[in-house]
C-alpha cells in the first residue's frame, strides 16, 4: 500500500486505494506537478447489506424507503479526516502559494534532494498557481489532520459531476511504501 504523506505536518493525505489522475487546464494540457482523486458519497457505518432484493428476506417483504438516519460522507473527506476552511481572497490564496512552495523547496534543500530536482519543482510552481488561482472561485480548501494550514489541499466539482475531485500538489507530499 502506498500512502501519501505531507511533507510539511506528516498528515496522510491519500492512499493508493484511490487512483491519482492528472489535472488538465482549459486547452486540455496536463499541468505538471498537479494530480487530482476522484471522491464518492459513501454510507458511513450501518450494519445493514442489501444483495440486491431490498428486504425480502428479512420478514417484512418489499422494498423499504431508504433509511433516513444512514449518514452519507464523502469517502476522501472521512477517510483521511479533512476539515473545510476558508481562504479569503485570490490575493490571500496566491501569498499562501507563494510561501508555500518556498517551505516545499526549503525542506527539499534541508533534506539534501538533489539541486535539479528541486528545480524541477520549482519549474512546475508557475503552472500549478496559475492553474489553482484561474479556478480560485470554483475551489474549496481543506486542512489536513493537523489543521494546520501549511498541509491544505483543494476540491473542485468537475462539469457536472456530483462530488468533487481532490487536488494535490505532488511535489509536497511523499509516497511511502507499507
Amino acid at each position: 500500500m502506498i500512502v501519501y504523506v505531507c511533507q510539511i505536518t506528516g498528515d496522510e493525505l491519500l492512499s493508493d486505494a484511490y487512483s491519482l489522475l492528472p489535472v488538465t487546464d482549459d486547452e486540455g494540457n496536463v499541468v505538471e506537478g498537479l494530480m487530482q482523486c476522484e471522491s464518492n458519497q459513501i454510507v458511513k457505518g450501518g450494519g445493514e447489506i442489501d444483495i440486491g432484493c431490498g428486504n425480502s428476506f428479512g420478514g417484512e417483504g418489499g422494498d423499504d424507503a431508504p433509511d433516513d438516519t444512514v449518514e452519507m460522507v464523502n469517502n476522501v473527506v472521512d477517510g483521511f479526516q479533512y476539515t473545510e476552511t476558508q481562504v479569503g481572497t485570490a490575493m490571500d490564496f496566491k501569498t499562501w502559494l507563494k510561501e508555500y512552495m518556498q517551505k516545499i523547496r526549503a525542506l527539499k534543500k534541508e533534506k539534501g534532494i538533489p539541486k535539479p530536482e528541486i528545480q524541477a519543482f520549482m519549474a512546475q510552481a508557475p503552472g500549478i498557481a496559475k492553474y489553482l488561482l484561474k479556478n480560485f472561485n470554483d475551489l474549496q480548501f481543506f486542512l489536513g489532520p493537523a489543521f494546520d494550514p501549511d498541509s491544505m489541499v483543494f476540491s473542485i466539482y468537475p462539469d457536472g459531476a456530483t462530488n468533487p475531485n481532490f487536488l494535490y500538489i505532488m511535489g509536497g507530499i511523499d509516497a511511502n511504501k507499507f
